[in-house]
């Protein structure tokens, strides 16, 4: 990978992020049959699926049983674990399209400018991941991490102060007894805990920087159409060379917009999973923070709170940044001079102001558009209004 002084990013830099953090739990959805996933990575992959399967039906047994969820606090609790399941398990859910998601990385690789001119011309590296975001994704997994770490170092610093282990772990679901069961039993429900947890964070995280990456790339190429059309100036004089500048632009354009489509199609259903259960997830969150009060765990859940809000903020600006580049390719074909231009020229012109009067759009199952009025509506519903 080059850097950034005179020298050029590659496609693969653009996806690596959301590459490794997938693989965090043991997964590649790039998975092809010439580069397999050693086996050590597949097992750990099964065995963090099957700790989520395990810790899922002992959530659902202890909603059903009601005898052990007996005051506000773990109401608030399951209500929050539930949504997040709901959330993390559609995010996943989405990654098993490893073939559209190949199709898609395949189609966009081709794309992506090669020379070191073209990519200047595509200004690349300023489209590379930000600094502010790879720091909310470490921030992230930081927080996360500290969610189910703290029991752990909660019952470690009761043991220091009072020198007595306290047994406390994550989640409510399991029932651990220190005068009745064993001590293997602890340790495994804990590990049980972390691989649950490792499964669900990492699939909400991922999955959306997997969009982003690929919106990422879209708002780079609308943005290098606009920009050449705003900037050619076509001669009735050399008719075969703005033919086949406007032809290009034409079909690129059409590429564009087809592979948006592709986007919406793969992530429409757990976008819209996403923002509904989102504003649950950040209330009962909050509710359930104010009544802990400030120790370790509230606020660990809160800095967890702040930074999946990031991380929907991010997707819909991503969301906001599509609809606004490809709606400007109008203003792009307006404002250049197209008056010497040949006929050809000006009806394949018409073509592409038609195209962009209907703006490419990041959108939920093809009716709710995420942009920045949708992460508005979202703090609406968490009872606080985002400027």
């Amino acid at each position: 990978m080059e850097s950034r002084d005179g020298l050029m990013y590659n496609y693969e830099d653009f996806t690596w992020i959301p590459t490794i953090s997938y693989r965090l739990c043991g997964f590649d959805v790039l998975d092809t049959p010439n580069k397999p996933r050693p086996l050590w990575m597949k097992l750990y992959h099964w065995a963090c699926v099957c700790s989520h399967i395990c810790c899922v039906c002992f959530m659902f047994r202890r909603i059903i049983e009601r005898d052990t969820i007996n005051n506000i606090s773990l109401i608030m609790r399951y209500a929050t674990l539930v949504t997040y399941v709901v959330n993390s398990d559609t995010k996943y859910g989405t990654s098993q399209q490893k073939q559209a998601f190949q199709r898609l990385n395949g189609k966009l690789a081709k794309l992506f400018p090669k020379s070191k001119q073209s990519k200047i011309d595509h200004r690349v590296d300023e489209y590379y991941w930000p600094r502010p975001t790879i720091v909310l994704i470490v921030v992230y997994y930081g927080s996360s991490a500290m969610v189910v770490l703290g029991p752990l170092l909660q019952s470690g610093y009761i043991y220091l102060m009072e020198n007595r282990f306290s047994y406390v772990h994550c989640y409510p679901y399991y029932i651990f007894d220190p005068e009745q069961d064993p001590l293997w039993q602890y340790f495994l429900i804990y590990a049980l805990e972390w691989l649950h947890s490792t499964l669900m964070v990492i699939s909400n995280m991922s999955t959306d920087l997997w969009l982003v990456s690929f919106e990422v790339q879209i708002c780079m190429h609308f943005d290098y159409i606009a920009r050449s059309l705003e900037n050619y100036k076509p001669n009735s004089t050399r008719d075969p060379k703005d033919r086949k500048f406007i032809s290009q632009i034409v079909n690129r354009h059409n590429d564009l917009l087809e592979l948006q489509e592709e986007i919406n199609g793969i992530f429409g259903s757990s976008l819209l999973l996403s923002l509904l259960t989102t504003a649950g997830v950040f209330c009962t969150v909050a509710v359930y923070t104010q009544i802990q009060g400030l120790n370790l765990e509230g606020i660990t859940y809160v800095v967890f709170m702040l930074t999946a809000s990031s991380l929907v903020y991010l997707v819909c600006y991503y969301g906001e940044k599509v609809k606004s580049l490809s709606t400007y390719i109008t203003n792009a074909a307006y404002n250049h001079n197209w008056s010497d231009a040949p006929p050809d020229y000006k009806k394949s012109l018409l073509i592409i102001i038609a195209r962009a009067q209907r703006p490419a759009e990041l959108t939920a199952m093809g009716y709710l558009p995420v942009s920045l009025d949708t992460f508005k509506q979202v703090g609406r519903d968490q009872g606080y209004i985002v400027y």
